[in-house]
């Protein structure tokens, strides 16, 4: 026992030096100086990469006070090729707490400054504290053409030779350029081309003769759900020359457009944008009156035997039977199978169909059943017709050219020896 106790003096008089030593190199409590930099929380800043002078850029700050109130919020702007940000607003502090977004907030209303095309824009925003201690938010973007152009080129005819005269009812095709030389982005303002903010839409008008202008499409630009952009393109417009125009100037104007921010995105609902829009007029288009066909001709075709014999082939160009022994070139229309109980016809030269109506049958001229063939589905025009029965309406482009007819199927008779079919046809 006297041995312990002498043990633990011992050792507390050999450590006693120590921990008076370490008692002295404990540091002072520490000393705030200049006190505590503002806080940025999460921000709703601009993400957009390009913008055109004037318009209304809108954002939202979120922070909150630490040592010492908050005094104000700076924005300031740099445009290349300047070096320097410039003040555009000083914004005094008010209180707008967000139980939302548990924060301070500001929105922040910024107008889009002048500028080269194509130059960067860094906006920052500065939240200055009362004790001189400041907390910064930037963002970039480039500056863009807000007005888009546009130029059209000569029309030229979907549904005839580029050389056929033009009727009511012919499609014409227009090629319009949009934004010739445009860019949709930059990253540099040495980078060649136009930048141009996104193009919105294209709206065509039509006026014919004397009356009134009206609008006749607006399309999207890009057509369906694409991402919308600034660059050059050609969009090609298909318009169906008016009924009853023959004769008198048809004149088509495009004109596109484009959004221009103007007003403020913020707080939502924004409000609409402005628009900016360029225009072209085509030269115009004097439609001439349809190609009358001539009067009906009736036709038959007989199948008998296995083979179809020498009447079950017809020439719909010169509007007579083929012998079965003739070339396959000039059989436009045969009965090639009465298996079944039904009739198939076919051709066995270039010559395709299109199944059509008894309206069409009807009012049928060279313009308007060309017109019906050349915008059905490709898919719909066919070299064989299963299950004809009477009433079927047919158009044939006969043997890959310019040449059209138009027939209707008025009886289908059968006997023991085969099939007897009558058509009534229509043709120049």
């Amino acid at each position: 026992m006297p041995y312990t106790f002498l043990r633990r003096t011992l050792l507390l008089a050999l450590l006693g030096p120590a921990l008076a030593a370490c008692d002295k190199e404990l540091e002072e409590p520490y000393q705030e100086v200049g006190g505590q930099i503002p806080t940025f929380l999460a921000n709703s800043l601009n993400t957009t990469t390009k913008y055109a002078t004037g318009e209304n850029v809108s954002f939202e700050l979120r922070f909150a006070q630490q040592t010492a109130p908050i005094t104000e919020i700076r924005i300031l702007q740099k445009v290349e090729p300047g070096r320097d940000s410039v003040l555009v607003q000083t914004i005094p502090y008010k209180p707008a707490y967000s139980r939302l977004n548990r924060a301070d907030t500001l929105i922040v209303n910024y107008t889009v400054p002048a500028g080269a095309n194509k130059a960067n824009v860094r906006v920052d925003a500065v939240v200055v504290a009362g004790n001189g201690q400041t907390k910064v938010r930037s963002f970039n973007f480039r500056l863009a053409e807000a007005t888009p152009t546009i130029s059209v080129g000569a029309a030229t005819n979907v549904t005839a030779p580029s050389d056929a005269a033009r009727a009511p009812g012919d499609v014409v095709r227009f090629p319009v350029r949009l934004n010739n030389g445009g860019i949709n982005s930059a990253t540099a303002i040495t980078t060649t081309g136009t930048l141009y903010k996104d193009i919105d839409s294209l709206i065509t008008y039509v006026k014919v003769g004397t009356g009134a202008e009206r609008r006749a499409a607006r399309q999207r630009v890009p057509v369906g759900t694409g991402a919308q952009s600034g660059a050059a393109t050609t969009v090609n417009v298909d318009v169906t020359l008016p009924s009853g125009s023959s004769g008198q100037p048809v004149v088509y104007r495009f004109e596109v457009k484009s959004r221009f921010q103007d007003k403020p995105t913020l707080p939502a609902p924004a409000a609409a944008p402005s628009i900016r829009t360029a225009t072209a007029t085509a030269p115009p288009i004097t439609p001439t009156p349809a190609t009358p066909l001539a009067a009906t001709r009736p036709a038959t075709l007989i199948y008998t035997g296995t083979g179809g014999g020498d009447q079950a082939a017809y020439d719909l160009t010169t509007f007579t039977s083929v012998p079965a022994a003739s070339p396959p070139t000039t059989k436009d229309l045969t009965i090639s199978s009465i298996a079944s109980n039904t009739v198939q016809l076919k051709a066995e030269n270039p010559t395709k169909f299109v199944r059509s109506t008894a309206a069409i049958y009807s009012a049928a001229t060279l313009n308007s059943i060309r017109q019906a063939y050349q915008t059905a589905a490709a898919t719909a025009q066919v070299i064989q017709l299963d299950n004809v029965v009477v009433g079927d309406v047919v158009i044939a482009r006969l043997r890959d050219t310019d040449q059209y007819a138009i027939f209707t199927v008025t009886n289908i008779s059968r006997t023991a020896a085969g099939v007897t079919l009558t058509l009534d046809i229509k043709a120049l």
